[in-house]
Parts: structure tokens; sequence; C-alpha cells
């Protein structure tokens, strides 16, 4: 039943651009138990009118109902015409939580007093939205596995100005998230790093060319240090030095242990956050894709992204 109501919904699908733009006719609108409350006490106030021929109840059943039936629109008109923008979503871990960030703004210069955004089935989020500005709420979802993670669907909600009513709309978000095999335990790869001819050299070992600056570390030698940069305010830095070599580490699948394909993944992984650590030139080679040397944020997240991507039993879509 579930799932044939999930059918028949009405949901906003996002533009090219993702964003999400709430229409009328995809609004629901329901009583909460105050407007359960506050209808039967005003059929209450109806019938002792009518009973005893009272007008001033009869002028305050129908200032009541006034009220109502404004609240009715006011709640409607609260969710009509925002527009929701899912925003980057930065890759994670397995078992970590994936925050999906999403921008909520107004287009038609009113205010949204207590926006609330959730996915199905989990507790909302609430901000105010000002008139002609714009929010940001970040949702959590835990994760399992590696993959792709597309975000489930959203639901937008308000209850305000009284309470007496709950409006929402369904939106079916286009956001998703790069969810990275779990490291493994210390592991460390079979052979041992492979020198070659680099043009940047081994940055540290040898003295022959300079090669560049780097922030200072505990333990450089004052002879390393920049003192002309100092004492032009930019900071303590370290000359880099270099011969020519370079110490590239290979990182392959063939060589990796493992009694599936998950485990060989996740052993790869802690290899690779290991040589980024140390500062190595690491390359990633995998049946059908391989990822020459290089070193830097940039280089591991596209190395991790290629493990995150093989094929295997995690499947994309999968939390």
């Amino acid at each position: 039943m579930n799932a044939r109501l999930a059918a028949w919904v009405r949901f906003e699908q996002p533009h090219a651009d993702g964003q999400l733009r709430v229409h009328g006719r995809r609004i629901y609108i329901l009583p909460t138990r105050y407007g359960l409350v506050f209808g039967l006490l005003l059929l209450l106030t109806l019938i002792g009118a009518v009973n005893y021929g009272n007008n001033p109840a009869f002028l305050v059943t129908f200032l009541l109902a006034g009220l109502g039936s404004n609240a009715i629109f006011q709640t409607w008109r609260n969710l009509q015409g925002v527009a929701v923008r899912p925003l980057r979503t930065e890759p994670v871990f397995a078992g970590e939580a994936a925050r999906f960030r999403f921008q909520i703004a107004d287009e038609a210069g009113r205010e949204r007093p207590a926006l609330q955004l959730a996915f199905t089935g989990h507790d909302p989020q609430v901000v105010d939205v000002p008139a002609l500005g714009s929010a940001v709420l970040e949702l959590a979802l835990p994760t399992q596995r590696r993959g792709r993670y597309a975000a489930p669907r959203l639901v937008l909600a308000s209850r305000y100005p009284l309470g007496l009513l709950h409006a929402w709309c369904y939106l079916e978000s286009a956001a998703d998230c790069l969810v990275y095999p779990r490291p493994s335990g210390p592991w460390q790869p079979p052979g041992s790093p492979h020198f070659g001819g680099a043009e940047s050299g081994d940055r540290g070992v040898g003295a022959d060319d300079f090669v560049g600056l780097r922030g200072y570390r505990p333990g450089d030698s004052p002879r390393h240090i920049d003192w002309r940069a100092l004492a032009r305010e930019r900071g303590l830095l370290t000359r880099q030095f270099g011969g020519d070599r370079a110490e590239r580490l290979w990182l392959e699948w063939e060589q990796t242990p493992g009694a599936d394909t998950e485990e060989r993944l996740r052993r790869l992984c802690r290899a690779l956050l290991d040589a980024e650590r140390s500062g190595a030139r690491y390359g990633l080679r995998l049946p059908g894709s391989s990822r020459g040397p290089g070193h830097g944020p940039a280089h591991l997240a596209d190395c991790l992204g290629q493990l995150a991507r093989f094929p295997g039993a995690a499947g994309d879509g999968e939390p």
C-alpha cells in the first residue's frame, strides 16, 4: 500500500540545473491535532449559539471560522513558490554520515517562517527564510556501503501561522554523495617504492635544485628557512631542494590480498591515505583503469573516487 501511495502522490521534479520549485497544485494540507480540537470546539460553539439563539456566540463562532479559513490559505501560501536547490555534498567514507546541504530561497518577496525540510521518514530541520533571501539546511543520513548514494525523496512542510494545519509537498531531489570504501586497519603494500626521474625532484632528498616553498614543520633545519619571506610577513616557510629522483609508489589491484572485492578496496583505501600522509608520489592500478603517480588532495580524491565507483557488490544508490 505504501508503494501504491508513493506512486500516486504528486511530487516536484528537479529542473535542468537541479533546482526544485514548489507549485500550488503539489501542496497537501491536513489539520493537525490542534486543528481537530479547534474544529470540534467551533462546532460545539455553533451548536450552543443555535440552541440558545445567542448573537454574541454567533459572532464569536463566525469570527473563529474566518480565522480558520484564512489559516488554510496562509499555510498553503507559505510553501507556494519556495525554491530548493541542492548544494555540493562532500564525499565521505562508508560508515560516516553523508551530509546533504540544501539552499531554500524565496523568490516572491515574502517571508517564509518556520519551514521544515526532511528526508522521508526522518526528523525535519526548521529554518526561517527572509523575503528575497535564502537559508542553508544540512541533512545527515548514515552510510554503510561505498558507491554513489542518491538522496531519498524530500518533504518540505509548514504549520505556519497558527499550527492548526499541516501543509507539505514532496520533492524529488537530484542530490547525491560519493561514498569511499571504509579504510581497513594498518596495512603495508607489498614491494618497495620505485624511484625514477621526475621534473620536480624528490621534495627534500638531495640539495641540487630549489623546487619551491612549503609551510614550516617542527624539526626543519634553520638553514632551509626562508628568512626573507618571514621579514616580508609571509609567514614561516621552508625552502625545498630536490635531486633528480622521485619516490613513486604503485598500488596495484593484483598485488593486494583480500578475501573479496570489498576487502581489497578497503586495503587500497588505507594504503592511499597512508601514502598521501607520508608525502610520497603514488599511483593506482585497477582492472580497466589507472591513475599515474601524483600527490595532493585532488589526486587523493581522484584515486578514492575510482575505488568508490569500482564495480562490485556494493552497487550505486545504496546507503
